[in-house]
């Protein structure tokens, strides 16, 4: 059957029309970064995450030749900033770096969390642990986790444990410390890591966790006490202080921080940021300068290596959870 010309002129246009869509829907990808990125942090400044978002936001600045802006979007234990992520368009120029806390407890603890990291967020790659510690304030008259337990059950509930809200790494080690020794701490809220670490040092809170980066140079000046690494080994930071279980206890989780997009962001960008930031990870000056001091040991590996992590981590933050009797609020 002979087409006639309206025919095949509709029929050229109409694949004249398709090509034209599909460059345009390639463009974007090709041309990437054609403009500013930002990447939402959604803990205070100076917390790890935070540090390792400006380093990786001036290096990738550098490479991709585009501004890149870091934007704190603080509270609610990272709910505020993490549901700015979710909600962004995913064309890449919102790159989100949440901690391990954001991913894994929000979802647990949280009845009704805006947004769902399985469904909302795209895994790019795993920055690293975050190795932790706990820490008690000078005035403390304790010297070691199991002293630290022992007095949350003579005085149950005096001891004020200090977090960054409901659901942080130091709130979810709160309730698993009570759950396996029968201690009990009354739980302070702050809205910012800083904020958590003031309150410790001024003696407003008597407990909390946080990095051997930053409660090393505070111990040193006789303000805290480091009771124990929570990491697989000791810190180089704090080559004396015993890890959890060399301290007696079993290690259930360590923190992490990684770097996520808005689901629905094309592949090429997802593979482009991983490649770029796997770089920095391999580069020991990188490490040296910007990890090291902030406890994070390197990790790096494919976004399905991460999605796996996140995966693994959930499965058991809620056998923690449970195990603490901790309930969905």
């Amino acid at each position: 059957m002979r087409l006639s010309i309206s025919a095949l002129i509709f029929v050229v246009s109409l694949l004249g029309l398709t090509l034209s869509f599909n460059a345009s829907a390639e463009e974007p990808t090709q041309a990437y970064p054609s403009r500013t990125i930002k990447i939402i942090q959604p803990l205070g400044p100076g917390s790890p995450g935070d540090i390792a978002s400006r380093a990786i936001a001036k290096s990738l600045g550098e490479v991709f030749k585009q501004p890149i802006i870091v934007e704190n979007k603080v509270g609610a234990n990272g709910i505020i900033g993490m549901d700015a992520c979710a909600k962004a368009p995913p064309d890449g120029y919102t790159i989100c770096v949440p901690s391990f806390s954001q991913i894994t407890t929000n979802p647990v603890l949280y009845a009704k969390l805006p947004y769902d990291p399985s469904r909302d967020l795209a895994p790019v790659i795993l920055i690293g642990d975050i190795n932790s510690s706990f820490v008690v304030n000078a005035a403390v008259p304790v010297n070691s986790v199991r002293e630290l337990a022992e007095l949350g059950k003579a005085q149950p509930g005096k001891l004020n444990w200090g977090s960054w809200g409901i659901g942080s790494f130091p709130h979810l080690y709160m309730a698993w410390l009570q759950s396996v020794t029968g201690a009990s701490f009354t739980h302070v809220p702050y809205k910012t890591i800083g904020q958590t670490v003031q309150g410790l040092v001024s003696g407003e809170v008597q407990v909390s966790l946080n990095t051997p980066g930053i409660m090393g140079p505070l111990a040193k000046a006789g303000k805290v006490k480091i009771l124990a690494v929570v990491a697989r080994h000791r810190s180089p930071l704090l080559p004396d202080v015993p890890t959890l279980e060399e301290a007696g206890f079993e290690l259930p989780l360590t923190s992490w921080v990684g770097v996520t997009v808005p689901t629905g962001t094309p592949k090429p960008i997802i593979q482009r940021l991983n490649s770029e930031i796997s770089k920095l990870l391999a580069d020991p000056k990188f490490v040296e300068r910007i990890l090291t001091p902030m406890s994070i040991s390197p990790i790096g590996g494919s976004p399905e290596d991460f999605a796996a992590v996140m995966k693994r981590d959930r499965a058991i933050t809620e056998k923690v959870a449970k195990a603490a009797n901790i309930k969905a609020e």
